[in-house]
């Protein structure tokens, strides 16, 4: 077996093929921007895709997913995630994406409310949620006492309109893992008012400090009030593949597979096939991955710590930090461009992510440590001339 070497990256590749994070930019420019890991996907992935590619997997598959594919997902989820899952309780979609707007799409009217809890949050919650036509209600993270989840502020959003909760954990962007007082807080107030909860977990697999635990396996009430999404893009760096699973006990599942069936079909078969390969021998790069990553976070971190005007919370997980920059008098979206124009260094709008993320950009950390020490002496020297 082959290991990664996560000291060398290929910009010529990332240039021509990572079209969302390092395409679009010059050639003098480092992108920490889009999540995308700067790595070659593992061996063990390509290799189950050829040898899904062998088998002729070229006919329609099974809507919910492939027979082996659904017997690792379901193998995985009660071994680790402590989820009951059988098969009808999965279905493999094209993306934790398509989830989110199957959840916003099917159980959101226009103006019903999601509370997201907390924000800021990953873009697309906020958009799908505006798309059907919805309100978005932030439950905002506590910047000033460690990034606390406001279990009093979440209940005070609650309104006769309020329909969903959407969780992220672990949290995009600031990294947090949630606690399990935390998630037990949450489900509590998700019952007592009959909210359907939506979790993402997209970034289980990738955790440094803390223990993941999946909402769904708190009760069997929860397994069939929640609808968790997992997925494969990030720990393995293959969102090219466009390939995750949702799971749920809800009674809705049903018909909720009959509106994927009319949307997709079926998920493509040979991102199935990297999705089991991963599942079933993708631990020791994932190992090895994230002993690079936690390297990669602590070099960031002390980096930026030692800029003044900036406050950098240490993640507990994902490839990500969220640095407050608000001392600098500048929006999060001046600050990007400042960055971008002065150190030719492409980092995210803290404000995408909603409007608890104002004042605050994001730093994507997955790449070479060769890469990282120049965005970070160009970004203090940029810094330092403010």
């Amino acid at each position: 077996m082959t290991m990664t070497d996560f000291e060398t990256v290929d910009k010529n590749f990332l240039f021509k093929r990572a079209a969302l994070k390092w395409a679009p930019w010059p050639e003098d420019v480092i992108s920490l921007s889009v999540a995308d890991l700067d790595f070659a996907a593992p061996r063990e992935i390509k290799e189950g895709i050829i040898r899904a590619v062998n088998e002729d997997r070229t006919p329609y598959g099974s809507y919910g997913g492939d027979a082996d594919v659904l017997e690792a997902v379901c193998d995985k989820l009660q071994r680790i995630n402590k989820i009951p899952a059988t098969p009808d309780h999965v279905h493999m979609i094209p993306g934790t994406m398509f989830a989110i707007f199957l959840v916003c799409y099917y159980f959101l009217k226009p103006g019903d409310e999601a509370i997201i809890c907390p924000g800021p949050v990953y873009p697309p919650f906020i958009h799908n949620v505006l798309n059907a036509q919805a309100v978005p209600i932030f439950n905002p993270l506590d910047f000033q006492n460690g990034l606390k989840l406001d279990l009093d502020d979440l209940r005070s959003r609650i309104t006769p309109r309020t329909r969903l909760l959407m969780v992220s954990n672990p949290h995009n962007p600031t990294g947090r893992v949630f606690s399990l007082r935390e998630l037990e807080g949450i489900a509590e107030i998700a019952q007592k008012h009959d909210l359907l909860i939506f979790a993402d977990e997209l970034y289980e697999d990738m955790i440094f400090e803390g223990e993941h635990t999946s909402m769904a396996s708190l009760s069997g009430d929860l397994f069939q009030s929640t609808i968790t999404v997992f997925g494969f893009s990030k720990a393995f760096g293959i969102p090219g593949y466009r390939i995750a699973y949702l799971v749920t006990g809800g009674n809705f599942m049903k018909d909720l597979k009959k509106r994927i069936h009319d949307v997709i079909v079926h998920a493509d078969t040979l991102a199935q096939a990297a999705a089991r390969a991963a599942l079933t021998s993708g631990s020791p790069w994932l190992k090895n991955l994230m002993n690079h990553l936690k390297k990669m976070r602590d070099y960031t971190v002390e980096r930026l710590s030692q800029i003044p005007g900036i406050r950098c919370p240490v993640p507990e997980a994902t490839p990500f930090l969220f640095p407050n920059i608000a001392s600098f008098g500048m929006t999060s979206k001046e600050m990007t461009e400042y960055l971008k124009e002065k150190a030719k260094v492409i980092v995210m709008d803290g404000a995408e992510f909603g409007p608890p993320g104002e004042g605050f950009i994001r730093i994507n950390f997955a790449t070479a440590h060769s890469i990282l020490k120049e965005a970070m002496d160009r970004t203090e020297k940029a810094l330092r001339e403010i």
